[in-house]
């Protein structure tokens, strides 16, 4: 009698394992189109206001005396400032600065202005 109880889970235990199984089959397949599927791009008034704000962080804390790890802030910074730098760089058409995270001052000014000169201000408007 033991072994008709056994067959009976079994076979209604089947049917629980195949559903499983597909279902887990199609989350996976859900799963890898959402990956391969782009990124709606950032709009372009936020990557301006990011680097106004990581342009004006820079150059306060480039500024301020008595830091600490202030190198590594700096460092951390400008890493973070060319990074947004050089998306807003693609997408309006102007070549990024060369030399990624060790890029010169020259490079990066010239893609500012290349910028502006685009209507995407980088710096903040100075009061006269």
């Amino acid at each position: 009698m033991a072994w008709v109880v056994e067959l009976i889970i079994a076979l209604a235990a089947m049917p629980v394992a195949g559903c499983a199984l597909i279902g887990a089959w199609r989350g996976a397949q859900r799963l890898g189109e959402a990956r391969r599927r782009p990124l709606a791009p950032e709009p372009l008034y936020r990557l301006e206001a990011d680097l106004r704000r990581l342009r004006a962080e820079l150059e306060d804390t480039e500024t301020r005396a008595g830091l600490t790890a202030k190198n590594h802030r700096v460092q951390a910074l400008r890493g973070a400032y060319l990074d947004v730098l050089t998306v807003a760089c693609r997408r309006m058409d102007v070549p990024p600065p060369r030399g990624g995270d060790r890029a010169r001052l020259a490079e990066i000014y010239r893609a500012e202005e290349a910028l502006r000169h685009r209507g995407l201000h980088v710096r903040q408007p100075t009061a006269h």
